[in-house]
């Protein structure tokens, strides 16, 4: 496949656009790569998260979002790791915890060798511009059995994020201080989880997620939710809300999407067509290069085959 025939990498076009709509071009390129490798070897997929909000919302990217998410359920998402590192082109990198040690997650990342996006300085993992992949499990309908053998896991470590998050700053304003009040609370009421390191849930996943994954793969087909191994999210879809999949615009794609889109961003976001005021646009990254020079590219790579 000559995928620059296919779809040209016009970054070097785009140069006049600011540097999160580059960033924001470059990802619809890895979108446009990873669809076609779908369609071509029977594999589902949907936009999800931000990237459908904003199909639906403005018929494309968010403006102000700096990233783009799919999911899959679990077996396609096994298979489409099997494939693509034969399929994709050269010029991207399969980033998770069987390609490299230092992934920063669970779940799987396609990352531009080309291009940087700094999430955070001190980082080891692959800093390319990315899009991310989350598997999808299916969930049991035995609600103790959810909890403790499919979703404890998330739930503490979620937990665990939320008691030792900072306080916000600055303190004392009006829109901080009963926020700071509550989380104050919650560290005294909550305090074996203030101290509890949520690194110590994270291994426990890695070292459980296996056996828990392939007893999920039993479950009857009734529910997907993020991946027992993705502790960050814990949305649970009906599967009516999911399949049958559809197409939907995005940018100037067409793309697969959830069969209930309304349902499904209720779920997440609740009014999710209210736009948000500036403050609460949040955008990932501290620092975008769209374009790299030589030197940059082999720096950017030289630990990551």
């Amino acid at each position: 496949m000559d995928w620059n025939t296919e779809f040209p990498d016009k970054r070097y076009e785009n140069t006049n656009e600011s540097l999160v709509r580059q960033a924001q071009l470059i990802t619809l390129r890895i979108l446009k790569i990873v669809d076609k490798v779908c369609r071509e070897n029977d594999i589902d997929y949907w936009i999800e998260g931000g990237t459908l909000l904003g199909a639906v919302r403005h018929g494309g990217f968010i403006p102000w979002d700096d990233d783009l998410d799919i999911a899959m359920p679990r077996e396609d998402y096994e298979r489409f790791l099997q494939i693509a590192p034969k399929e994709l082109p050269e010029e991207l990198f399969i980033q998770n915890l069987q390609t490299t040690p230092l992934a920063g997650n669970t779940w799987t990342q396609i990352k531009d060798k080309k291009s940087k996006m700094v999430l955070d300085k001190n980082a080891e993992y692959h800093q390319g511009i990315y899009i991310d992949i989350f598997p999808c499990d299916t969930y049991s309908q035995n609600t103790l059995k959810r909890f403790f053998k499919e979703e404890i896991l998330r739930k503490l470590y979620i937990f665990a994020y939320a008691v030792n998050a900072p306080f916000k700053k600055p303190a004392f304003t009006k829109e901080n201080l009963l926020k700071n009040i509550a989380k104050g609370a919650l560290k005294v009421i909550f305090f074996p989880f203030a101290i509890f390191n949520k690194d110590v849930i994270y291994d426990i996943n890695l070292k459980t997620r296996d056996k828990r994954i392939e007893r999920m793969k039993r479950n009857p087909k009734l529910s997907y939710g993020y991946g027992t191994d993705v502790l960050n999210f814990d949305t649970i879809f009906n599967i009516d809300t999911i399949y049958p999949l559809k197409k939907i615009k995005f940018e100037d794609g067409e793309f697969m999407a959830p069969n209930d889109t309304d349902t499904y961003l209720k779920e997440m976001y609740g009014d999710y067509m209210k736009i948000p005021p500036e403050n609460k646009r949040v955008q990932h990254h501290i620092e975008i290069k769209p374009i790299l020079s030589e030197e940059e590219i082999i720096e950017l790579n030289k630990n990551f085959k």
